[in-house]
């Protein structure tokens, strides 16, 4: 769950630190005062892109810091994996860091993750619901997520073994697809003559890896081969033709040392080092001898070795960036020219193959429409149920297959019928559902993944879209009831949700020195009561709408 929250430099937040309660806590505020901002720092921190428009006018870098509590152990296995550190307090820091430009950066306790990483882990520790959630279920496209989402683990082994086939057909089909694309006899022949042309010119270079350093280094020697040859020249007559003969006169010391080493061992070690670096320096001098007597000034050489940098440069514009990509693009010509040549025998395989494919695809396909059928059937009852909790008394609901094109999803078409009304026909629920309905629906969803998923906390912002009065009060009811198995975070307008709020919070807007402020302040039972008044009334607060306020929290609280 979510122990605190920080931000700094965010659109009106100058700096704010929010420590939230692990059941329901509600923010409510007038309308513009800021509440957007509190979800978009949190979405941030969730892995939302960012917008500079975000950050305060004026500054050039913002934060916004997250405090999170798991105990989740796929979390922190994956964290350790990672090699992220996690304290024994379990506690997880994660924080992004805004700027003028644009960019962004991300952290995990202080390490720097990728934007994906960081979606990964939060999104196994928030869910946020807002009003594009409920406008997901109007589209169609989206109801077998939901499913799905409601299956979780028991569907994996069903969905893996479609997919292990899915991929190999996907690889087959696109494979047959290149083959039978609709090209005409010259298409052909001229991709047949620019794959010969590309095979024989790689071919004819004769290409070895490692080659293209070699020949850097040999060139390197070449153009400067009249420097070499001089330093090593003045090098050797420094060891051997100078005034002083470097290597007799170390011979000399090697010898007098020889000659008093019995005497003491500190004495024998000093000959003993002496005379190896002598045969080092013996050793040196003739491999200096030898390589300078083998350089060869010949212009013909290094003529050559640029003949061939030239060819393999040329080679390497076309074909890859390194001789082992050049070769490796052979290899993909070669075979590719192979399927053309052959095609009608290749695709008559590829067919062969695609139809064997296919039976165990539709097999398959069939095992996970039958799990997708039992988890409809366990859903329409749960969902039922939660929805008459809603004060939907007389909703009708049924999960309503049909028959697709086999996609990595299956093969199944999934569509949420439902009908509101005694006595109505179901229909899509896109046809029918108004926005409170569409949210106490979302709502029935959410408690019932309550149970099922192991996210810590739910985020609801526009919740109560759409309702009002006694649907309200149950909404308020609903969200509490699931707080005590998961931390709420709820932004409303409505005093009959934010009266079952365990703590409660306002959001304030103010403006001073010609700046607009945002704040956040914990209410205590008195000052909640005047919030209360003020959702219920606007900013007419009277002793009747204090007293109103009262019992509304009263009815919450029993």
């Amino acid at each position: 769950m979510i122990l605190e929250m920080y931000m700094r430099n965010c659109a009106l937040i100058e700096e704010l630190r929010l420590s939230l309660d692990e059941m329901l806590n509600i923010l409510t505020g007038e309308t513009g005062a800021g509440k957007s901002i509190i979800i978009d720092a949190l979405n941030l921190t969730l892995g939302s892109k960012y917008d500079r428009s975000f950050l305060r006018k004026g500054t050039d870098k913002g934060l916004i810091e997250i405090v999170f509590h798991t105990e989740n152990k796929k979390i922190l296995n994956y964290l350790a994996a990672n090699e992220i550190d996690v304290e024994d307090d379990h506690l997880i820091i994660v924080s992004r860091v805004i700027f003028s430009d644009g960019k962004s950066s991300a952290r995990i306790n202080g390490r720097t993750v990728k934007i994906s990483t960081l979606k990964y882990i939060t999104g196994m520790m928030v869910d946020v619901h807002g009003q594009h959630q409920n406008n997901a279920l109007l589209d169609v496209e989206t109801h077998i997520e939901f499913l799905d989402l409601f299956g979780g683990d028991y569907l994996d082994k069903y969905k893996d073994n479609y997919r292990s086939i899915y991929n190999k057909y996907s690889e087959v089909r696109r494979s047959l697809n290149i083959l039978t694309e609709n090209k005409d006899d010259m298409q052909i022949q001229r991709e047949i003559d620019l794959l010969n042309f590309q095979i024989n010119e790689i071919e004819s270079a004769n290409l070895n890896e490692g080659e293209y350093q070699e020949l850097l280094k040999k060139r390197d020697v070449y153009r400067n081969s009249e420097k070499i040859y001089n330093k090593l020249n003045l090098s050797y007559e420094g060891l051997h033709n100078g005034e002083i003969n470097i290597v007799d006169l170390i011979g000399v010391v090697s010898k007098e040392l020889h000659d008093i080493a019995q005497y003491d061992t500190k004495l024998e070690e000093y000959s003993n080092d002496v005379e190896r670096i002598m045969y080092e320096l013996q050793d040196i001098s003739s491999e200096i001898r030898d390589y300078k007597e083998h350089i060869n000034f010949e212009p013909y050489e290094l003529e050559q070795v640029e003949i061939r940098i030239d060819e393999i440069n040329n080679l390497r514009r076309k074909y890859g960036d390194t001789i082992e990509d050049i070769l490796k693009y052979y290899d993909k010509i070669v075979c590719r020219l192979d399927e053309i040549i052959n095609r009608d025998e290749r695709v008559e395989e590829l067919k062969r193959e695609l139809a064997a494919l296919e039976e165990d695809l539709i097999v398959k396909a069939a095992d996970l429409t039958t799990a997708r059928k039992e988890l409809a059937l366990e859903l329409e009852k749960l969902l039922l149920v939660e929805l008459d909790s809603l004060n939907m008394k007389h909703v009708s609901f049924k999960v309503e297959f049909s028959k697709g094109v086999f996609t990595y999803e299956g093969k199944d078409n999934v569509e949420f019928m439902v009908s509101f009304n005694l006595g109505e026909d179901m229909k899509p629920i896109n046809k029918v559902a108004s926005g409170g309905e569409m949210s106490r629906f979302m709502l029935a969803f959410k408690t019932i993944l309550a149970d099922i998923d192991g996210t810590d906390t739910l985020v609801f912002d526009e919740i109560d879209t759409g309702i009002s009065g006694v649907a309200a009060q149950i909404v308020g009811e609903k969200l509490s009831n699931i707080s005590l198995k998961k931390q709420i975070i709820c932004i409303t307008h409505l005093p009959q949700i934010a009266a079952n709020a365990t703590t409660h919070f306002c959001i304030e807007k103010h403006i001073q020195n010609n700046r607009t402020f945002t704040n956040i302040k914990k209410l205590d039972e008195s000052s909640r009561v005047d919030e209360i008044a003020r959702l219920i009334a606007g900013s007419k607060i009277t002793e009747k709408t204090i007293d109103h306020a009262n019992e509304i929290i009263e009815t919450a609280r029993k």
